[in-house]
């Protein structure tokens, strides 16, 4: 993870919401923003820069 990454606060919070939901557990400021992050990383290997629109093309 480089120094310059974050996300919105309003992200995090989404993401903490969506996480409480779905696994019943609450997650602090910290472990929030490295889990969402790790997911946009996921995300982004996986999809890369183009968010999976090459997709909508077929």
């Amino acid at each position: 993870m480089q120094q310059n990454d974050s996300l919105p606060l309003e992200a995090i919070e989404e993401f903490k919401r969506l996480y409480k939901a779905r696994f019943d557990i609450d997650l602090n400021e910290i472990e929030a923003k490295r889990r969402a992050l790790n997911l946009f990383y996921l995300y982004k290997a996986i999809y890369g820069e183009n968010n999976g629109r090459h997709y909508e093309n077929k």
